[in-house]
């Protein structure tokens, strides 16, 4: 037995820790509750049970967690088994751990492990962040935290892991309310915000504003390569998209320049007399698989630009297809022969899912709407120049 999974009342579990190892494991996650965070008679609790686990020999994750999985090997939570992946999850919280997990397999979201980590009363995130570093299985490291202890191990565990790979975090408790919650949640405390932040950024990490944004910014280090820069190009065939991906791209510090005279020139060329030819370039409503298969390739070869932005609100009329503007980005991006990330944003619903699906099948990520995709352009520039200080 490698791994004993408890899930008994509270008081049953210090007695459990020397059975556990009588039956020859060392490990043990504790997805019981009912410990540190209920008050003082729970903490009396853990105390207990930390102090069994030490006499017996056996490590524990937990308490008041909902587990530990292996996307290739097991399942060892009450949640669904996460799509194989290459992105690890760390989470203080085990319930939203499960709700990332579930919105993950709807978005197609490959995971390679996830560990709930509770009250983390023995093995915690210095444990699981320096355990993930090294895991050639995970390319990018996620955590939901809310507090932290052993600030000095938890730093230099992050600065380890984010130099041989990205981690993206998401820090519950930022405001004063949100930081008492935490304290009734896993029975830790949230500490200051700022303070974090900037350990963070130290470390050489990046941050998630928001639940829903964590994934996608880590699918995007995933996917793509980092960028050299931060010059984005950006194309779409609706020039308001244009303007908005711009007017964020901007906002999150990315630089929207001019293309080379030779780019304009062979764009003039190319597409309907109506496009605009400079960054933002506009291919117009008309403009199908071949603009953009010619704008993605002359755009990506412009020696002024580090990123690419491919943007579609799919037209219905004119006998075009839902995914022959992604079959042109694709196929630009293949003739380019750059190495520059490409992201994309499909617009119209579900009219837009089939070339959005086509997009994200060849690891080019696509989102629903230019602020997101612009924050995780943003993020893997960020990361990007941390890095190539270090």
């Amino acid at each position: 037995i490698d791994l004993a999974i408890v899930a008994v009342a509270a008081k049953y579990c210090p007695p459990l820790m020397k059975d556990i190892r009588k039956a020859g494991a060392r490990n043990a996650v504790i997805i019981s509750g009912g410990f540190s965070e209920t008050g003082k008679q729970g903490e009396i609790l853990e105390n207990e049970l930390m102090n069994e686990a030490k006499e017996a020999g056996v490590r524990i994750i937990g308490p008041n967690c909902v587990g530990v999985s292996n996307s290739r090997l097991f399942n060892g939570t009450f949640t669904m088994l996460p799509e194989r992946g290459n992105i690890a999850l760390i989470s203080q919280s085990g319930a939203l751990g499960g709700m990332i997990i579930y919105t993950t397999r709807a978005k197609r979201i490959g995971m390679s492990k996830f560990a709930s980590i509770g009250n983390a009363a023995d093995v915690g995130m210095v444990e699981l962040v320096r355990y993930l570093c090294d895991d050639p299985k995970t390319s990018v490291i996620t955590m939901y935290v809310e507090g932290v202890d052993r600030g000095r191990e938890f730093y230099q565990s992050l600065r380890d892991a984010s130099a041989k790979k990205p981690v993206v975090v998401l820090k519950g408790g930022k405001s004063e309310v949100g930081a008492r919650a935490t304290k009734s949640h896993t029975g830790s405390f949230a500490g200051s915000s700022r303070i974090f932040k900037g350990v963070l950024r130290q470390a050489g990490c990046v941050t998630a504003p928001t639940l829903d944004t964590l994934f996608e910014v880590a699918k995007l280090f995933d996917y793509q390569p980092l960028p050299a820069g931060r010059n984005i190009g950006i194309i779409s065939n609706t020039g308001g998209a244009g303007v908005l991906a711009t007017d964020e791209a901007s906002r999150h510090g990315l630089n929207i320049p001019h293309l080379s005279s030779d780019t304009c020139d062979e764009l003039y060329n190319v597409l309907p007399p109506m496009a605009a030819t400079d960054n933002p370039v506009d291919v117009v409503a008309s403009g199908g698989r071949r603009e953009y298969r010619v704008a993605t390739e002359l755009i990506l070869q412009d020696p002024a630009i580090d990123m690419l932005l491919v943007i579609c609100g799919v037209p219905t009329f004119a006998g075009m297809t839902q995914t022959e503007h992604a079959a042109g980005t694709l196929e630009g991006v293949r003739i380019s022969e750059t190495k520059k990330p490409v992201v994309g944003v499909w617009l119209a619903g579900d009219v837009g899912k089939p070339g959005k699906d086509l997009l994200e099948m060849n690891r080019i990520p696509c989102y629903d709407d230019p602020s997101v995709a612009t924050l995780c352009m943003a993020r893997l520039t960020e990361y990007a120049e941390m890095h190539r200080k270090i």
